[in-house]
């Protein structure tokens, strides 16, 4: 049974969404599938001076005031070991005279490697998130410029356990005519993060994970990194639906993120992904 528990892992037609997590796992949607996940986050940034959220891309918010938003991804598989997504998110707050809609995110993850003895698979996912408009820049709703990207993954089954690591860069310029989340504060476009997420099954229908990263922090006037600290559960409620929830910390160091310390920002987030 334990052999038969850690293959059925590596099936993608039974991959969980990790849609809570900022660090992506390596399963991929089954051929001819389809998953829909939507969610819905709250950014307070605890009136820290820290100028990104930037761990999860696609979802960037660069602004300095709070932020309300409704991220929804759409992936289809193209065969067992290859998906195709798009994203966008739907901003509630902030308001302004810009489209409420932003980060348009087209993506592809190959699983490239799998092996069912010890258990692990590499995958790797390009990106590219389509341009945001000027005002939309100025806001911290995106960047005014083709922002791409690649994300190496690696994870790793046990029977109870599950280990995933991310590995990224992004390239991520803007259009230098206008303010980044109304700051004109020059800004790296050389993004890296590191990720780690380790995912422990409570129970048949219950996973929770820590997630924890370090990202490059793009104002070049501030520290080279910035770091997040990540908690998360998954519920399922039928094997086609699951509920997804987290809760976010980022900061300068991890005593802010392990709340030692106040957070440069947090985070909640609650959603649900349906396979189909």
């Amino acid at each position: 049974m334990k052999v038969l528990f850690l293959a059925l892992l590596l099936i993608p037609a039974i991959v969980h969404a990790f849609e809570p997590l900022n660090t992506d796992d390596a399963g991929t949607v089954k051929a001819s599938g389809n998953q829909i996940e939507q969610y819905f986050f709250s950014i307070n940034r605890n009136g820290g001076s820290q100028q990104a959220d930037i761990v999860t891309p696609g979802e960037e918010y660069t602004g300095r005031t709070d932020a309300k938003a409704f991220p929804f991804t759409y992936t289809h598989g193209l065969s067992d070991q290859v998906e195709a997504s798009l994203s966008m998110t739907y901003f509630n707050e902030p308001s302004g005279t810009f489209s409420k809609f932003s980060n348009y995110v087209l993506a592809s993850k190959w699983r490239f490697y799998e092996d069912n003895d010890l258990d692990y698979a590499l995958a790797v996912k390009p990106i590219v998130i389509l341009p945001a408009s000027k005002q939309q820049q100025v806001a911290g709703l995106g960047l005014a410029a083709f922002n791409y990207g690649v994300n190496f993954i690696g994870s790793k089954y046990w029977e109870d356990i599950e280990l995933h690591v991310n590995a990224v860069y992004m390239r991520s310029p803007y259009n230098t005519n206008y303010s980044v989340g109304t700051t004109t504060d020059l800004n790296r476009t050389n993004i890296f993060l590191l990720s780690i997420a380790p995912v422990w099954s409570i129970s048949k229908n219950l996973k929770i994970a820590l997630d924890l990263g370090a990202v490059t922090n793009p104002p070049s006037s501030e520290q080279y990194l910035s770091h997040y600290a990540l908690i998360a559960g998954i519920y399922s409620l039928t094997e086609s639906i699951d509920l997804g929830v987290s809760y976010m910390r980022t900061g300068a160091n991890y005593s802010e993120t392990f709340a030692a310390q106040p957070a440069g920002a947090t985070r909640s987030e609650v959603g649900v992904t349906w396979r189909f």
